[in-house]
């Protein structure tokens, strides 16, 4: 009986140790394949503010492309891509709200913390999609020439039918700014009182680059 004793504790202490040891690794690098069903982020066009320089704004039937993150709205029964050289973001429903990044790109607002923003930019993850989909026959496809989009639209047809793949990019806005959310990066913005928590941060086990409520935490360090 004691043998048989020791023998369990032994196996339930190495099952504990590997929990300890691979448990924190697998929060990290277990992320969910995001996916979606249209290839815009909401399936119909929607009332948005599309706003301007000096508090101007505009009204649209407006959608973001996952294609791109770029902004794009209804003129008449076309979909356009809007030029954004004078659009610093666009509001849905006043509340969920979107900023200019990069290029056309788009990034929705996900926490703000003195006048500092994180964003994250959400685009279809085109090398995931074609590792999908090469070799589909006679497969219904969506294309748009202007917006140098195409698509296959049939979820339904696909052998998964799980939606597009998509793939997500964060960023800070600071100063008007859009930086990428790397080290090495942000290491630059850090308060100098806040270079030893920033470093001993960048050693936790269970924060990540990869997870919007860590990098939400970094709004306290810029």
């Amino acid at each position: 009986m004691q043998t048989l004793l020791s023998h369990f504790f032994r196996r339930a202490l190495l099952v504990c140790m590997a929990a300890g040891l691979f448990g924190p690794l697998a929060a990290q690098q277990n992320q969910v394949q995001q996916r979606s069903n249209t290839i815009f982020a909401y399936p119909k066009f929607q009332k948005a503010k599309v706003l301007q320089p000096f508090g101007r704004y505009v009204t649209a039937d407006a959608n973001i492309l996952l294609k791109n993150a770029a902004l794009c709205y209804m003129d008449g029964d076309t979909v356009m891509q809007a030029n954004v050289a004078n659009i610093l973001g666009v509001e849905f429903n006043d509340s969920v709200r979107y900023r200019k990044v990069e290029g056309v790109a788009m990034g929705r607002v996900i926490a703000e913390k003195n006048w500092r923003s994180l964003v994250v930019v959400t685009t279809i993850d085109m090398d995931k999609y074609r590792e999908e989909t090469v070799g589909g026959d006679n497969l219904p496809f969506f294309e748009m020439s202007d917006l140098n989009l195409f698509l296959e639209i049939d979820g339904d047809s696909r052998e998964e039918a799980k939606g597009y793949p998509l793939e997500e990019r964060y960023y800070f806005l600071i100063d008007g700014v859009a930086v990428r959310a790397t080290e090495k990066n942000i290491k630059k913005y850090v308060k100098p009182e806040m270079k030893t928590a920033f470093k001993n941060l960048m050693h936790d086990k269970f924060w990540s680059w990869n997870d919007a409520k860590s990098l939400a935490a970094l709004l306290a360090y810029i």
